[in-house]
This record gives structure tokens, C-alpha cells and sequence, in this order.
């Protein structure tokens, strides 16, 4: 206590002990004093923190881009965060160092105002007033024993709401904020107003509500001086247009109060049912990569299916297969049932396992549950996933070759033990080809169609250069389709709107039409060109209309660095130019013009040469439900689940 009231008292004091000589009147020297702190101790403080504020402001539409797109990842998430604020030379910090500068002077006052003798030196204490507008500055208050002091505490409380309220109305960091966060940070500072009013001397509220009052001078100063409106207003412009109405918030209200009420009743059917297997969708989309295993095992065992699904408009609760049984759960709650689960076998397209939300079961003594991952792309391993994606399943469905190679080097490289490495095909694919083969062959396109089709990664084609393709191919007579990832379209719909509205004119004469509904393929395969960047929607092409894409090369989304030591070429890198032909952005406007001609008069890759290039990376063209469901089969018929199987469908 001694080295505070040194270091900060004696300091401290030593102003008061000033403003007393020149004022006469102890109340008043607490008075100038908090303005005194206010000016030329916290205001250049204030203003490094605004500009900080306006920085952070600016950072809205950025920040509000990261978290939808890595919506459920938080690592992912934080690291993106980190690197922008680190680009924008944004810190988190700096906005608190006022507040923890005010409570670190309340302990100097809080020295001063209970020693004031200690810094008067020379003046005798019976030469002090400590009485100010009829408050004894030294007396605590008191409900126990009422007295005017406990006006201050209302003062206090006052001065603080007002400050807080104007603060939320106008400062660039408060507007940044949630309306929840400055609830939460103004219901923060008015207790803590209450609280130190209420265990400390009148002094330290008077000194409380002054800085408080002065405070809101400073923040409308800082506003004059440094405008959010002159400096951020893109981002208000943003956060105007974004920000919910009531009516908003409180069907989001309700609507977290009904999935809640949903998931407790799922979770219990969960729980309490016995689960021999069990397969895990984060989406509702992801049910199309399960469906021809899921198929198979339903037509040829008696096996029921436990669906857990982190969507709750998932198409599968549509259905009622009494053996496919769907369950609703959050994210979060999917951490604690993952953890708790006693099944045989679990299958999921979530790579990742043990590295994130998804973990093993610690139930199980014996923990021989089974973890089967399913490919969502045939993309490689090594590359187009974390290092570590794949080390703590038991066993991988490989879609072709290169996933068999790339696992067994990760192993060989690592000392893992061995996996099962499954061929069992992409189900995708199958589903794919038999929806083209449906389609009327009887007509060709009026015009040439030019599909626009992009991945939703971060730098994708509607990210970087998608202005650059439409005016490149334009004004030739084609039927132009944009198709953007529907994730993309889900997350930017001000992107796209901005989009749409620019070429609004060739929407009118039927030149461009932008699809905004994903339910049907049918512009996907009835396209003469495709144009996209990294999209496995290129291979879905080629493998099921034979035809060639032309790929523009935005920057490649890598998640594992480390790649180039598995000494594998990774597909998208080898089959790019065997079933189409690359283009670099900067040459967008020279080359793709040419590039969709030559295409569309048959010149350039043979379509034989797409389709054997494509059928070496794909286990089981047309029976990959089978291959999966028949490993499953026997892998629960192994464990001794009896009278699950039937042999009419083998």
C-alpha cells in the first residue's frame, strides 16, 4: 500500500494539494483536479483509443466477410482476425487502456481522498473545510444510517449513464459493437459507479461524476475532431444496412428459444437410443455425399441409421424411413455428445478429427468405435486439408488412387499405423451422371451457353476478377449463366446485388441471367463452356458432359504449406490442362475471348482424353454406394451385431 500511495498518491496528491492553494475549498480542488486528469492525463490516451476506434469501425464489412465465411471454425476465424488487424494495424487492447487508466487513478484519488493530510504539507488540518454544497467529502455513505451523502451515489450513477448512453450513440468503438456489448459494457461502468460510490468517501464520487461529465465533453471533442462519418463512412454506410430491427431480433429470439426446445427433446431421443451406427453431417447439403452408401445399407441390411445433423432445415427430416432417423443438435451440444457417444461406427465428411470441435468418444472402455471419414471432393489430401486432417480416423473411403497414395505417404512419413483405405468411389458422381443421362437429348442451345460457375474460397473469381470475365465474353451472342457457389451467395448477398444491379441492362435483354436458385443442375450440364477457378463443380462438368473448362487462375486456397514434401503431385494440379485450359487473370481480357471460341468450334482437348483422365481418379464409376455399404456391413456384422445383414441385396 505504501509503494501505490508513492508511486500514485504522492503524484496525485500533490495536484490536489495545488488546486487547494489556489481555490481555498477542498471540493473544488477535487473538481479541478478530475478535469485536470481528464485533459492532460487521459485525453492524449482518449485520442490514440479514438483513432483506434475509427480503425476498428473501418473493419466492419471485412470482419463481418470473416465470420460468415469461416462461420463454425474458430481457429480458422481468430487467425483470419488476427491477420487483418494486424494488416490494418488495428489493436484489440488499445480501446481498454482508458478505462483500466481510470480505475488505476481511482486508487491514487482513492490515497489522496483518504490521507489528505498526507499531500496538504504545511496546512493544518483544522484549517480544512471537508465540507462541499453540504457534503462531508470524507464521510462514506451509508443506507444504514442515511444521510445527503447518499445523493452522490445517484450523481455517480447519473453522470455515468449519461456518458455511457452518449458514448454508445456516437463513438466509432461503440458503434462497432453489438447493441448487446454496450448494454453489457454501460450496465459494467454504472455498477462500477454505484460500487465506488457506495465503499469509498463522498471525495472519490465527486471526483467520480466530474470525470464523468468532463468525459462526455471529450468524447463530442474527439467526434469534432476526428469525424467516424468523415473518416469510416463506408462502414456506417455498412453497418446502416445491416443493422437488425426489432422485429428482427425478436423473431431471432424466438427462433433460438424453439431450436433450443428442438434440440433438448433430439438430444434425449440421441442419447437414449442404441446406436450401432451413426454418420454426422455438419449441413444439410452434406447428405448427398452419404446418400448412395446410406441407400445401399438400408436396401440391403435391417441396420438403422442415427442421422445427426448440426442443421435444422435439413431435407432429411422430411423423410420417414423408420431406419434412417434424423436428430437436430448444435455445434456446441455436438461437442459433449461426441464425447459421450456409444455407438459401433461413426461416419462423417468432417475431417479434423481430435483437432477441433469433433473428438473420439472417452465412453467406451475398450474404444473400439469405428471412425469412417467420406470424401466431399476428390481433391487431394495433401494439400486441400490440414496435415493432420486424416491421422485419428480408423478408416478412409478413397475416392480414387491418389487419396491410397497420399495416405499411405503421410503414414510412412509420420510413423502412423496403418489405416483401412477403403476404395469405395464418390457417390456424388454416380448421382450426377444418372440426373445428365436424364436429361432430353433432343435440342441444342439457341445460342451458345457460357456457365459461370466459382468456388466460394477466399480470392474467388467473383472476388477478383468476375467484372473482367463478363466483359470478356459479352457482346459475342452467348446466353451467359452466373451461378455463384450458393455458400457465396448466402454470405455476400450484398456482393451479388451489387452485382446483379451493375449488369442489370443485360439481364433485361436476356443476355446474362444470374441463378440465385440452387435446386436444379440442369444450367450446370446443358452449358457448351464452363468457366470457373478452383471448383470441384469443373470436374462434375468434364465427368459427366465430357467437355472441357476454362479455369481463370485465382490465388489457390492451400491449407497444408507443407504439401511439396509428400512428393505428390496434387490432382487439381495435374489434371488442370487434361480437361481444360488455364487462364491468368491478367490475361482474361486477351485469351478468353479466343479461348471460348476455340472451344465451342471443337478444337482444343479431345473428349476422350477427358474422360480417361477423370476415370483415374474414381474408384467404382457408378457403384460407390456399394463399396461403401458392403465394408459397413461386414465391418458391424464383424462386431457381432447379428440379424443386422441380408443377402438378397449382395
Amino acid at each position: 500500500m505504501e509503494f501505490i500511495n508513492t508511486v500514485l498518491g504522492t503524484p496525485l496528491g500533490y495536484i490536489v494539494f495545488l488546486a487547494y492553494r489556489l481555490t481555498e475549498n477542498y471540493g473544488l480542488a477535487i473538481l479541478i483536479f478530475a478535469v485536470i486528469v481528464r485533459l492532460a492525463v487521459l485525453f492524449p490516451i482518449n485520442i490514440i483509443a479514438h483513432k483506434n476506434s475509427i480503425r476498428l469501425l473501418s473493419l466492419q464489412p471485412g470482419l463481418s466477410i470473416i465470420k460468415r465465411r469461416y462461420a463454425g471454425d474458430k481457429e480458422q476465424l481468430n487467425e483470419a482476425q488476427y491477420n487483418l488487424f494486424k494488416e490494418e494495424r488495428y489493436s484489440p487492447f488499445v480501446g481498454l487502456i482508458p478505462l483500466f487508466a481510470q480505475l488505476f487513478l481511482i486508487i491514487g484519488i482513492m490515497q489522496v481522498v483518504l490521507n489528505p493530510m498526507r499531500h496538504m504539507h504545511g496546512i493544518n488540518v483544522n484549517d480544512i473545510d471537508f465540507a462541499f454544497l453540504g457534503l462531508d467529502l470524507l464521510k462514506i455513505p451509508s443506507f444504514a444510517n442515511p444521510s445527503p451523502e447518499l445523493i452522490m451515489p445517484l450523481f455517480s450513477v447519473g453522470s455515468a449513464l449519461c456518458f455511457c448512453l452518449i458514448q454508445n450513440g456516437i463513438s466509432p468503438g461503440a458503434l462497432s459493437q453489438s447493441k448487446g456489448t454496450n448494454l453489457g459494457m454501460t450496465l459494467f461502468t454504472v455498477a462500477l459507479s454505484l460500487y465506488l460510490t457506495l465503499v469509498l468517501p463522498v471525495g472519490v464520487g465527486l471526483y467520480w461524476t466530474t470525470s464523468n461529465i468532463v468525459g462526455i465533453g471529450v468524447i463530442l471533442l474527439l467526434n469534432m475532431m476526428y469525424d467516424p462519418k468523415k473518416l469510416a463512412p463506408e462502414a456506417l454506410v455498412y453497418l446502416d444496412a445491416n443493422r437488425k430491427t426489432p422485429e428482427e431480433l425478436k423473431s431471432e429470439r424466438e427462433r433460438k428459444k424453439q431450436l433450443k426446445a428442438r434440440e433438448k427433446q433430439d438430444v434425449t431421443r440421441f442419447v437414449a437410443a442404441k446406436k450401432e451406427l451413426v454418420f454426422y453431417a455438419l449441413t444439410g447439403g452434406q447428405y448427398k455425399y452419404y446418400k448412395t452408401v446410406i441407400e445401399y445399407i438400408l436396401g440391403n441390411s435391417d441396420i438403422v441409421i442415427h442421422y445427426l445433423t448440426n442443421d435444422p432445415e435439413d431435407a432429411l427430416f422430411k423423410q420417414e424411413n423408420p431406419k434412417l432417423i434424423p436428430y437436430y443438435a448444435s455445434q456446441r451440444k455436438t461437442i459433449s455428445l461426441m464425447l459421450k457417444l456409444d455407438a459401433d461406427i461413426v461416419v462423417t465428411t468432417v475431417p479434423d478429427l481430435q483437432s477441433y470441435h469433433m473428438k473420439r468418444s472417452i465412453v467406451r472402455e475398450r474404444n473400439d468405435i469405428e471412425y469412417i471419414y467420406l470424401f466431399h471432393a476428390p481433391v487431394s489430401t495433401t494439400m486441400q486439408y490440414t496435415e493432420t486432417a486424416f491421422d485419428h480416423f480408423d478408416t478412409v473411403f478413397c475416392i480414387g488412387d491418389h487419396h491410397v497414395a497420399e495416405l499411405r505417404r503421410r503414414e510412412e512419413l509420420t510413423g502412423l499405423s496403418q489405416r483401412k483405405l477403403i476404395k469405395a468411389g464418390y457417390g456424388l458422381y454416380d448421382q450426377l451422371l444418372e440426373y445428365y443421362e436424364a436429361l432430353p437429348r433432343d435440342s441444342r442451345n439457341e445460342k451458345p451457353r457460357i456457365l459461370i460457375a466459382p468456388s466460394w474460397q477466399k480470392e474467388n473469381l467473383f472476388e477478383t476478377c468476375i467484372e473482367g470475365v463478363l466483359d470478356a465474353v459479352l457482346d459475342h451472342g452467348y446466353e451467359i449463366v452466373v451461378r455463384p457457389h450458393p455458400q457465396f451467395a448466402n454470405l455476400f448477398p450484398d456482393r451479388m446485388e451489387a452485382l446483379i444491379q451493375k449488369y442489370s441492362g443485360y439481364s433485361e435483354t436476356g443476355e446474362i441471367v444470374f441463378e440465385m436458385e440452387f435446386a436444379s443442375n440442369d444450367s450446370i450440364f446443358t452449358s457448351d463452356v464452363l468457366i470457373t477457378d478452383w471448383s470441384g463443380i469443373a470436374y462434375e462438368f468434364s465427368y459427366c458432359t465430357s467437355r472441357p473448362c476454362i479455369f481463370i487462375n485465382t490465388p489457390q486456397k492451400i491449407m497444408n504449406p507443407n504439401y511439396k514434401k509428400y512428393r505428390i503431385e496434387p490432382m487439381e494440379l495435374t489434371i488442370r490442362n487434361k480437361v481444360g485450359v488455364s487462364i491468368d487473370p491478367e490475361d482474361i481480357k486477351n485469351k478468353l475471348g479466343s479461348t471460348i471460341r476455340m472451344l465451342l468450334d471443337g478444337e482444343g482437348l479431345p473428349k476422350k482424353q477427358i474422360e480417361e483422365t477423370l476415370q483415374q481418379y474414381l474408384f467404382y464409376p457408378g457403384r460407390s454406394g456399394e463399396a461403401g455399404g458392403k465394408y459397413i456391413i461386414s465391418r458391424l456384422e464383424s462386431k457381432g451385431i447379428a440379424g443386422q445383414a441380408r443377402n438378397d441385396g449382395d
